[in-house]
């Protein structure tokens, strides 16, 4: 089974520039013409979060219908820049969701079990598991125990180095260990966030931290490193699925010789560029 992995898209309404530098709704058509004509053609593309800058109907409704435009099926969870209510209402008909409040999914496919859940915390820009969450993926993972899982989120679990960034990790990821420790099918975890690729452990784990289609979280492992962006290739994460492993791959969608950047998030009065 191959599976696509797209991440925190910043979709704005009217298709308006990000941070007056990033044309994210053009990144996006050029992710999904990339994803079209890859070959063989994905199972799923399995959205990690911040699909919309704000989470406002509007951003969705630029956003949705170039994800129609996918030949491939659809699974979403949202980020710290969704709004869960909002996001499973325009998604209706073109992914489901598998818990009544947050925007969970479970599903079967080729001998594997895709597990997403939503880490999101409204107007808050780190994540944290709900004690229903927990509860819901503790069934899953009972009701599974044959299958090999995968588990897709928005925040990753550990800290990466990126001090500005782990302080919006999930932050009870001790508790989503103290369910998944007792699951020896569960194979990994895949997240968003961090605007990098990037491959760490966690608890023994493997964690692939999906890259930037559009722009990426400035590498600056200097502590209290300013918050930053840089214009790097685009890319994607593929995901090659077998029932005894599971291999990353990066996809690169535009190559482009030189990194450019890097540039603020925040103006100088500590307000978000927009």
């Amino acid at each position: 089974m191959l599976i696509a992995q797209l991440t925190d898209l910043h979709i704005k309404k009217q298709g308006k520039i990000a941070y007056q530098k990033v044309d994210t709704l053009q990144c996006l058509k050029n992710a999904v013409a990339h994803i079209n004509r890859l070959s063989p053609q994905p199972d799923w593309v399995i959205i990690t979060g911040d699909l919309g800058d704000f989470g406002t109907p509007e951003e969705y409704d630029v956003l949705v219908p170039e994800l129609k435009k996918l030949k491939a099926r659809i699974k979403v969870v949202p980020g710290n820049h969704d709004h869960r209510d909002h996001l499973r209402v325009a998604f209706d008909g073109l992914a489901s969701f598998d818990h009544s409040e947050f925007c969970h999914f479970s599903q079967i496919s080729e001998g594997y079990h895709l597990l997403g859940l939503d880490t999101s915390v409204l107007g808050k820009p780190y994540g944290q598991l709900a004690p229903e969450s927990l509860l819901w993926l503790s069934e899953q993972l009972l009701a599974h125990t044959e299958l090999p899982t995968l588990i897709f989120l928005h925040h990753p679990p550990m800290e990466v180095g990126i001090d500005h960034m782990d302080v919006q990790k999930l932050l009870n990821d001790e508790v989503l260990w103290q369910v998944v420790k007792h699951h020896t099918q569960v194979t990994g975890l895949v997240a968003g966030h961090l605007h990098r690729s990037i491959c760490a452990t966690w608890h023994g784990l493997p964690v692939w931290v999906g890259p930037s289609h559009s722009h990426a979280v400035t590498l600056d492992l200097n502590p209290n490193a300013p918050s930053s962006f840089s214009l790097e290739p685009p890319a994607i994460q593929l995901f090659k699925l077998k029932p005894d492993s599971v291999t990353g791959h990066i996809s690169y969608i535009i190559s482009k010789d030189d990194v450019v950047g890097p540039f603020p998030f925040f103006d100088e009065n500590n307000k978000l560029i927009d």
